[in-house]
């Protein structure tokens, strides 16, 4: 089986991986120049798989790069930056006669080593308009000229972290542009298993979709809530009988509104379920990430129905 590496060709973004028969003893940190399917890119090797993974087959590395291939790749970025600013001109003069280009963002520009090739990545809105997008398409390729031009289109957090910046939490930073090799998915259910504000300043990043770090403890969270008792829940405490009001997830306390009396937080061992079979009360910190071996599990009084 032919050796096998990982290439990379942006920081903190997937990797593809290639046949490396043709470079004797290439090893990890290595560039290596490859093809893809928008012309030759130069890549850095980030794995050398000891075994090939599957079965193939595998694009071929072309070559290691040379000094020549290094700075002719930053030649290349120099030259992408003036092609995304003339891309951006013309996008805002067409503008005028096509309103519907309003909403597209023209994100970056990327060229091929060989500059045959000039990928445009952009967003718009949900309803993209084909007239509109013909017309940018045709003034796109007269900035390119002789290339071959590749509109794609991609998504508000697929452009947030090619543009990077602060985070929306002040971060200096954004997660995405430091470690998000991809997206997964999140949804609202997951801040309100968390108990987080749900006020869209509180929980949209600066991408306008949800907050991709809401997912990030939620596991720890669902588990924790396994051995607590839901909110409005009436229960037993040694104060008496009263009703959930809220809860401290991680720190395993409860807070108890008991009538006549006021509110009252207990530790979840004191607690005394109106239903002894309630999952909660029959291994309370079953699934929690915090659980002791030697947790006592509260028992239920007799006098219970």
């Amino acid at each position: 089986m032919p050796p096998v590496v990982a290439v990379r060709f942006r920081p903190v973004s997937p990797t593809y991986d290639y046949d490396a028969t043709a470079v004797p003893d290439i090893a990890v940190g290595d560039f290596v120049v490859v093809p893809t399917p928008r012309g030759e890119q130069v890549g850095e090797v980030v794995r050398v798989y000891p075994e090939p993974p599957g079965q193939g087959p595998w694009e071929a590395v072309l070559r290691r790069a040379s000094a020549r291939d290094l700075a002719l790749r930053q030649a290349r970025q120099a030259k992408e930056v003036e092609l995304l600013v003339n891309l951006r001109g013309r996008r805002k003069k067409l503008a005028e006669r096509y309103p519907a280009l309003r909403k597209v963002k023209i994100v970056e520009a990327e060229l091929s080593l060989d500059d045959r090739h000039l990928t445009v990545l952009y967003t718009t809105g949900e309803d993209e308009d084909a007239n509109a997008m013909k017309e940018l398409r045709k003034a796109g390729q007269r900035v390119a000229g002789r290339r071959k031009v590749h509109w794609q289109r991609i998504g508000p957090r697929d452009a947030a972290k090619l543009m990077g910046g602060m985070g929306a939490c002040g971060m200096a930073q954004r997660c995405c542009n430091m470690f998000f090799v991809s997206f997964e998915t999140v949804s609202i259910k997951m801040g309100k298993i968390q108990n987080v504000s749900l006020t869209p300043s509180d929980v949209m990043g600066m991408c306008g979709r949800l907050r991709c770090c809401l997912r990030f403890e939620v596991d720890q969270y669902a588990a924790a809530r396994q051995g607590l008792p839901k909110q409005r829940q009436v229960i037993h405490t040694p104060e008496g009988q009263g009703k959930v009001v809220d809860l401290n997830l991680l720190a395993g306390m409860v807070t108890v509104d008991i009538p006549d009396k006021g509110r009252f937080t207990f530790h979840r061992d004191e607690l005394i379920p109106l239903n002894p079979h309630a999952g909660w009360a029959t291994n309370p910190c079953e699934g929690c990430p915090y659980r002791e071996d030697d947790a006592p599990i509260p028992s239920s009084s007799p006098t219970e129905t």
